[in-house]
């Protein structure tokens, strides 16, 4: 291996201080702008690679910046309804378990934070929170509601992930689940099993929420097979009146005459009545046991969610601020009772 790249080599080779060259990587004042775009070029042609621990201390030194004091935990904060709702939603307790265990295989410790329904207690939270010395931040989906607002996330001295929707923190990273891609997998695993009508019914809230990445997909779908978007469209049900949306469901399945339904509602499967049609059933979010649908893949969410906060804490030692990642997680197909439990990767 070859050795590793100095600043003392920099200075070195142009003719000038340790202390000028540090200035110069670092952008700092003290030396000039065509001095350090010498220094930069030089840098880069060496292939230098800054040491983020001797630059941690270099800053601390020059610009009397905090040390980091608790990489050790992490903070999850969420906008719902109440303190207490989100953890009562079965889905984000399993979600939120995931993301507790891959911190834990790390030695980090999650803990969550109320910012108030409408982001009323951010500042005061995020002042808590640096005063504790805790700078990594989860900010956790939206509830479902109608309005959910947008989160004034301060950056200044924290590295933030979120979970979405990307168009919600377009600046912050983002990690969610692939919507696109596993529409297109429960779709191609449908049409392999000979259904020619395929629909899709969602919840309004969460077709915002995954930004009807799932409509896209499927009106590409229905195109791709010569059926025109306008022929079959997918249903979208709104509010949480029960009785109104079995009735609206069972009337669009007759009139669609549709052989498979995709869906993300809980319970859809008990919306068929013993006259009525009864198509095969392929849900977003398989959440028990011989369900049949989309493995979202929650271990796989959580690692890399984890992963890219470490990544992020690490870089906020070299430079402050960065592009932002966007990583979507691929989920898997899972047989119902009786199907095939190794599952199924997806399209190609």
């Amino acid at each position: 291996m070859s050795e590793r790249v100095t600043l003392k080599q920099i200075a070195r080779e142009l003719g000038v201080s340790v202390q000028s060259v540090s200035l110069a990587l670092r952008n700092q004042r003290g030396v000039s702008a065509a001095l350090r775009d010498r220094v930069r070029a030089r840098a880069d042609a060496l292939g230098y690679v800054p040491d983020a621990g001797l630059r941690a201390l270099a800053d601390y030194r020059t610009l009397g910046r905090k040390a980091v004091t608790r990489w050790n935990r992490l903070a999850l904060v969420h906008n719902w309804t109440s303190e207490a709702s989100w953890a009562k939603d079965s889905f984000y307790r399993r979600w939120f378990l995931e993301l507790e265990r891959a911190a834990g295989e790390r030695g980090i410790e999650v803990e969550t934070h109320w910012l108030g329904a409408r982001g009323e207690r951010t500042a005061a939270v995020f002042r808590l929170l640096r005063n504790r010395g805790i700078s990594g931040v989860f900010v956790a989906p939206p509830g479902l509601t109608p309005d959910p607002p947008t989160l004034e996330i301060p950056q200044d001295s924290f590295q933030v992930v979120t979970f979405g929707p990307e168009h919600l923190y377009p600046k912050l990273h983002t990690v969610q689940f692939d919507f696109y891609g596993n529409l297109r997998l429960a779709w191609q695993v449908l049409r392999e099993r000979g259904h020619e009508r395929i629909g899709l019914v969602y919840g309004k809230e969460q077709g915002w929420r995954t930004g009807y990445a799932w409509r896209a997909a499927y009106h590409v779908e229905n195109l791709l097979t010569g059926c025109p978007p306008e022929e079959r469209m997918p249903l979208e049900l709104a509010g949480q009146d029960a009785t109104k949306h079995r009735k609206r469901y069972r009337a669009w399945l007759r009139e669609g005459g549709y052989d498979a339904v995709i869906s993300s509602l809980r319970g859809l499967e008990t919306w068929h009545t013993k006259k009525g049609p009864k198509p095969e059933i392929a849900m977003f979010n398989v959440d028990r046991p011989g369900q049949q649908g989309i493995d979202l893949n929650l271990p796989q969410m959580a690692e890399t969610a984890v992963e890219l906060m470490t990544l992020e804490m690490q870089r906020s030692l070299v430079r402050e601020r960065s592009l932002p990642f966007r990583v979507h997680i691929p989920g898997r197909w899972v047989e119902g009772e009786g199907g095939d439990s190794e599952g199924f990767a997806g399209p190609a």
